[in-house]
């Protein structure tokens, strides 16, 4: 009776323990499970986003040359310095040049680029016909290029962005109409002077295109136009001379406010003619651009409107544009020309950040 008893107890103590190593191994198998779909959780939620993935791009070691047609305003200063901050941010090196207006500097500089092998530029050209060779030149070289603010006639460009500057001209027209409405003074006794940027240049010749469309469409009197070259001390002289001449104009349109709206303002306060917006004998001023000074002189009463273009925009756009040919989504050759609309800056709208200058740190 004994010998039972024992044998029934030794096979019970051997199912238990059968059945104790089953749920051992179930419970590891369950807990192995849990861990690896842990993990593949964890990885699902730290992949890289877009932005990660764009830093990642190993750019270390490429070159982009910033080339600029002159940084002496604050609109084409804050072009140069967002796109060096732009090429930077994705990785790479830059290089900056300012050409000081003068087309044979520009060109030998890119010519020494092409010497030293740098991989991208960014080109704001001097002047369209004479730059069209640099360009050449870096096609045959393979080495990409972004225009900025202005184009060059002949030549291949990863694309070109720069301002819709018919309609910043156009604009210009318009808002000395709007400008003489709100003062009470009729169209016909409008007379104007266009104080242009220089006509070798696409931005200054397309700005005065579109001003001159919009001043005849609308009715007004342009008394005057007179060439600046982009140069402060130029406009300062014009202004002088325009007002002397004819010391009955009463509106001014600046193809620049950056280099042209203090050194008109100077002007005016010289000759005695300098008035605030509502005051007897204000001369209404336009301008394109939407510089800090711009944005003082309109909130200061002494400036009507500016045609803001976006520099922050602009030079990023470049930048990436390059970024993305150097790294095989964009052609070398795409040619894409990417005009940016205009944002219209008055007393009404000062203060809005839809204006660049406004977003400047």
């Amino acid at each position: 009776m004994n010998k039972k008893l024992m044998t029934l107890l030794s096979v019970v103590l051997v199912v238990c323990l059968a059945l104790s190593a089953c749920a051992t191994a179930a419970t590891t198998d369950t807990a192995t499970t849990e861990a690896e779909a842990t993990e593949a959780t964890e990885t699902e939620a730290t992949e890289a986003t877009p932005e990660e993935a764009v830093a990642a791009v190993d750019n270390s070691g490429k070159t982009i040359a910033i080339l600029m047609q002159s940084v002496a305003d604050d609109f084409i200063a804050t072009v140069e310095r967002t796109a060096e901050a732009r090429a930077k941010e994705l990785g790479y090196n830059t290089v900056f040049y300012d050409a000081k207006n003068d087309a044979a500097t520009q060109a030998s500089t890119i010519q020494d680029m092409i010497t030293q092998g740098v991989d991208a530029i960014m080109l704001c050209p001097v002047d369209a016909a004479a730059l069209s060779d640099s360009v050449l030149a870096l096609n045959e070289a393979g080495i990409p290029v972004a225009l900025v603010d202005r184009i060059v006639e002949e030549g291949n460009y990863v694309a070109a962005v720069e301002s819709d500057n018919v309609e910043c001209g156009y604009q210009g027209a318009v808002q000395i109409a709007e400008a003489a409405k709100a003062a009470g003074i009729d169209i016909a006794d409008l007379k104007v002077l266009e104080l242009q940027g220089d006509l070798s240049s696409t931005s200054g010749l397309q700005r005065h295109e579109g001003f001159m469309k919009g001043a005849e469409e609308l009715g007004l009197n342009v008394v005057s136009s007179l060439p600046t070259y982009w140069e402060t001390d130029t406009a300062y002289n014009a202004a002088l001379d325009a007002f002397q001449a004819n010391p009955d104009l009463n509106a001014v349109f600046l193809a620049s406010d950056g280099v042209m709206a203090d050194a008109v303002i100077n002007a005016l306060e010289q000759l005695n003619l300098l008035a605030k917006v509502g005051e007897p004998n204000h001369i209404i001023i336009t301008a394109v651009d939407g510089t800090p000074a711009a944005i003082e002189h309109i909130k200061n009463g002494y400036m009507d409107a500016t045609i803001a273009q976006d520099a922050i925009t602009m030079a990023r756009t470049a930048i990436d544009q390059l970024d993305s040919c150097l790294n095989g989504t964009v052609a070398i050759g795409a040619n894409q020309h990417l005009a940016l609309p205009p944002t219209i800056g008055t007393i009404a709208n000062i203060d809005s950040k839809d204006l660049w200058a406004n977003n400047l740190e």
